[in-house]
């Protein structure tokens, strides 16, 4: 799983990526609010298919709910990107949501005695660093770095449950949110920032060998209706735009001059 729910503010207007002779995409770079006393953290977003229609008519400045996109990590360049999703202009009122859930693998063991993996400070604070491998088809996989943190007061220790209960390939469904470190570095005097995924939640895939679960036998019956009222006008679900399948452009080959589909990955490989 990789699904993204934030919160955004357009930094430039959208502008045109023509992926062939015929067939273009639409970027832009955004800014999440910052997280507590974090900085601002800067993406780049794509949009595919039938959603550009919508985004060109957005400008710089434009506050945006971005629901349901993908997000990657390109080792090369050390940034992150969201690609698709269902996209909505919004006011001030609308309240900010920074949501990350991701379905992988862990790739390494925490090693205690390195800092860099896990310490804990004279405040009495415990962090633990982790890395997840996260399935995008054709035997490929994205790597993002998260962090938990808590206090010894905490009636959850995420960072001491990550030490004590994830290795080299364990299976792991996480929810965190998207922080950013900025400072400024003493020997260049330049300006340099972090971007982290910070651990909400997180839920371990069942070791192999236990027992599966029973099934769930209904105990109540739900009586049929047979004249439905619609609540909505007769508005249907507008559908989440999934850059890695071919459905976002809406299931139908790309036209010269359209905006094309997102690169073709399958979701429906099996991930390891």
């Amino acid at each position: 799983m990789n699904y993204v729910d934030v919160c955004a503010i357009l930094n430039e207007s959208p502008r045109e990526v023509y992926t062939s002779a015929t067939s273009s995409n639409l970027c832009a770079e955004v800014m999440l609010p910052p997280v507590g006393n974090k900085a601002p953290t800067l993406l780049t977003f794509h949009v595919y298919g039938k959603a550009c229609d919508r985004f060109k008519n957005f400008s710089k400045g434009s506050r945006i709910y971005i629901h349901g996109a993908k997000l990657r990590f390109d080792l090369e360049s050390k940034a992150y990107s969201l690609h698709g999703g269902v996209i909505a202009q919004v006011t001030e009122a609308f309240p900010v949501l920074n949501d990350v859930i991701l379905t992988g693998r862990c790739i390494k063991d925490i090693d205690q005695t390195d800092a860099r993996a896990f310490k804990t400070t004279a405040d009495g604070l415990m962090i633990a660093n982790q890395t997840i491998s996260v399935n995008t088809g054709r035997n490929q996989a994205d790597l993002f770095n998260f962090y938990a943190i808590n206090t010894a007061q905490d009636k959850l220790n995420q960072a001491e449950l990550l030490v004590n209960f994830t290795r080299k390939g364990t299976g792991i469904t996480i929810r965190g949110r998207l922080v950013t470190d900025a400072w400024t570095d003493k020997d260049s005097q330049q300006r340099r920032s972090i971007t982290k995924i910070q651990l909400v939640q997180m839920t371990l895939a069942p070791k192999s060998g236990e027992s599966q679960p029973k099934s769930v036998v209904s105990q109540t019956t739900v009586a049929s209706i047979d004249n439905v009222a619609s609540l909505w006008g007769g508005k249907t679900a507008e559908e989440s735009v999934d850059p890695w399948t071919q459905a976002s452009g809406g299931g139908l080959p790309d036209l010269p001059g359209q905006y094309g589909s997102a690169p073709n990955f399958d979701d429906n490989e099996p991930p390891f």
